[in-house]
C-alpha cells in the first residue's frame, strides 16, 4: 500500500492542474462539499450513435468485457442487454423491445448502480420494475443529498437519477482513499516532490510509471515515460528510470513529436501508447510494444503502429491511456484504449479497442462526457490514468471547468462511467 500511495502521489503531482482541496465531512460523510459534486443542472446525452451509448454502458455492467465488444454489432449488444434485463428485473422481453437504446442503457446503469451500492439484492431487483428501481434511487437520492426532495427527482431523467446517485455513493465507498484528514493519501509519507525533473534537468511532464519487478542489479525499479518540449508546440517522448520514484535517470528519447505517453508491462514486455503529430495539426495515437527490458530502454520495438482518427474530420486524436490487455502481445490480442478527440471547439472523451495489432473500432464515450458536464466542467476534457484500488479499477481523470481558463483544471477519481 505504501507503493500505491506514493504512485497515486507522484501522478498527482504530473498533471498540470490546480485542484482545490475538498473532504467529506467527517460527522457527515454524505455532505457534499465537492464544488462539482450534485449539479441540479440538466444536460443531455447529445449523441444519436447507437454505439457511443450502447458500448459504454454494456462495459459498466461488465456483462460483457472489451474483448467482446471488437465483434459485437450494435444490435447485438441491444439484444444482450435485453435478455440481460429480462433476467435481473421484471420487465418483459416485449416491453424492453420496444424501448429505445438510450433507455436500455440508463436502466441497465440504474441497475448497477442499485446492486453495486448494496441498495437493493440481485434476489430483489429480479422482482423490480423499471418504475419501482426509479422510485428506488429517488428515494436514496432525497436521503443522502441535500436540497433535493422526492417530488424534483420524480421529474429527473433517468441519467440524471442515476449519475446524482453516484455523486453521493462513491465519496463515501472511498472515502478511505479521498479523505484528505485520514485517508489513504493522508499516510503519504515525505519527502515529496513537486515540479520533477530527470537528471538532465529537463521538467518530466505527463510523467507515467510502470513498476518493472526486474531483479538484476543493473536495472531500474521504476520506468517512466514523460515529454519534453521542444519548442512551443513540439514534445519528444521520453524515457526515465528510478529507484525510489524521486530521483530520475534520463534513459533515452523514444520518439520525436511525441508526448503524452502511457506505459504498461505486458507479460515480460512493455506496451507504450502516445499522443504523435509528425504533421503539425493532424494529431493521432501511437503504439509501440518491446518484448523486454532491454529491448525498452534501448528503444528497440518489435511493434509500432499509427493509429488513423477516426472520431470525426477534425483529425486530432490523443492523450491515450491503456486501459486493458489480453493476449500475449499486440499482434495475438487486444488492447483497450481511452484517448479524447478534438471537436472543434473542445476536447471530449472517446474510446477505442485494437485487435490483433490491426482492426481498430473506435467510439465517443457519450455517457462519460455526459456525466462530466453535469458537474459543471465545460472545457477540455483532459488526461487520465486507471490504477487498481483493492480490488477496483479506478482512474484519475483531469478536466477543465471553464474552457480556455487553465487555473481551472482539476483532477478528480472516477469509477467506469463516473468521476467523483
Amino acid at each position: 500500500m505504501r507503493i500505491l500511495s506514493i504512485l497515486l502521489f507522484t501522478f498527482f503531482l504530473t498533471f498540470i492542474s490546480c485542484q482545490e482541496d475538498f473532504e467529506l465531512d467527517e460527522k457527515n460523510p454524505n455532505s457534499e462539499t465537492s464544488l462539482f459534486a450534485a449539479s441540479s443542472r440538466q444536460e443531455k446525452i447529445s449523441s444519436t450513435n447507437n454505439e457511443e451509448i450502447l458500448i459504454p454502458a454494456i462495459l459498466n455492467t461488465q456483462w460483457r468485457d472489451f474483448n467482446s465488444i471488437v465483434d459485437m454489432s450494435d444490435d447485438d449488444i441491444r439484444n444482450t442487454l435485453i435478455v440481460e434485463l429480462n433476467i435481473k428485473t421484471s420487465e418483459s422481453i416485449s416491453d424492453l423491445q420496444a424501448m429505445s437504446n438510450l433507455e436500455l442503457s440508463n436502466y441497465s446503469l440504474l441497475y448497477t448502480l442499485l446492486k453495486k451500492a448494496s441498495i437493493r439484492k440481485p434476489s430483489e431487483l429480479r422482482h423490480m420494475s423499471f418504475e419501482e428501481l426509479r422510485n428506488t434511487i429517488i428515494v436514496e437520492n432525497a436521503k443522502y443529498l441535500q436540497n433535493q426532495n422526492k417530488r424534483d427527482l420524480k421529474k429527473l431523467p433517468t441519467e440524471k437519477l442515476v449519475q446524482l446517485g453516484y455523486s453521493w455513493y462513491l465519496p463515501i465507498e472511498y472515502n478511505s482513499l479521498i479523505n484528505y484528514s485520514d485517508g489513504k493519501l493522508s499516510k503519504i509519507i515525505s519527502p515529496y516532490k513537486f515540479k520533477l525533473k530527470d537528471n538532465k534537468g529537463k521538467s518530466m511532464d505527463v510523467l507515467k510509471i510502470v513498476k518493472t519487478n526486474e531483479t538484476s542489479n543493473n536495472h531500474f525499479k521504476y520506468l517512466g515515460v514523460y515529454h519534453i518540449g521542444t519548442s512551443n508546440d513540439n514534445y519528444n517522448l521520453q524515457l526515465a528510470g528510478s529507484n525510489d520514484l524521486f530521483n530520475w535517470i534520463h534513459i533515452i528519447e523514444l520518439d520525436h513529436d511525441a508526448h503524452q505517453g502511457d506505459i504498461i508491462k505486458w507479460g515480460e514486455g512493455y506496451l507504450i501508447a502516445y499522443e504523435e503529430d509528425k504533421q503539425q495539426g493532424n494529431n493521432n495515437i501511437a503504439l509501440k510494444y518491446y518484448n523486454n527490458y532491454c529491448s525498452l530502454v534501448s528503444n528497440m520495438s518489435i511493434y509500432s503502429k499509427s493509429i488513423q482518427t477516426s472520431i470525426n474530420s477534425f483529425g486530432v486524436e490523443g492523450t491515450p491511456d491503456i486501459r486493458g490487455v489480453s493476449g500475449t502481445s499486440p499482434t495475438n490480442g487486444n488492447i483497450q484504449i481511452g484517448f479524447h478527440y478534438y471537436d472543434g471547439n473542445i476536447d471530449r472523451l472517446a474510446m477505442g479497442i485494437l485487435r490483433n495489432g490491426n482492426y481498430w473500432k473506435a467510439w465517443k464515450d457519450a455517457l462519460s462526457e455526459y456525466n462530466l458536464r453535469e458537474m459543471n466542467f465545460k472545457g477540455n476534457i483532459g488526461s487520465r490514468k486507471s490504477f487498481r484500488y483493492g480490488e477496483t479499477d479506478l482512474t484519475l481523470q483531469e478536466a477543465r471547468l471553464i474552457k480556455g481558463d487553465w487555473s481551472t483544471w482539476k483532477i478528480m477519481n472516477s469509477f467506469k462511467l463516473f468521476p467523483f
